[in-house]
């Protein structure tokens, strides 16, 4: 049996806060989080990104466990969600 990947919702808007506070650059955290462009702006548009893509975001920014939840939101992908 496949599992399947989980996947969550990132709020975009409390990433690019971050990332202002930071005076980090879009390329500066690509290159922190060791993440690609489309997936960084899938982030920044608040659609589903992987479980390990969430975790190198907030490592990047320095967002770390036990500093509340206000950068991401958990839900499981909906496909539905995402479409254009």
């Amino acid at each position: 049996m496949k599992q399947k990947q989980f996947t969550t919702r990132m709020y975009g808007e409390a990433i690019r806060e971050r990332m202002q506070e930071l005076n980090m650059s879009k390329a500066d955290l690509i290159r922190a989080a060791e993440i690609s462009r489309d997936t960084l702006n899938r982030a920044l548009e608040g659609k589903s990104v992987q479980m390990t893509t969430i975790v190198a975001i907030c490592h990047a920014l320095g967002v770390e466990e036990g500093q509340g939840n206000d950068y991401w939101e958990t839900s499981y992908y909906n496909p539905k969600l995402d479409r254009k």
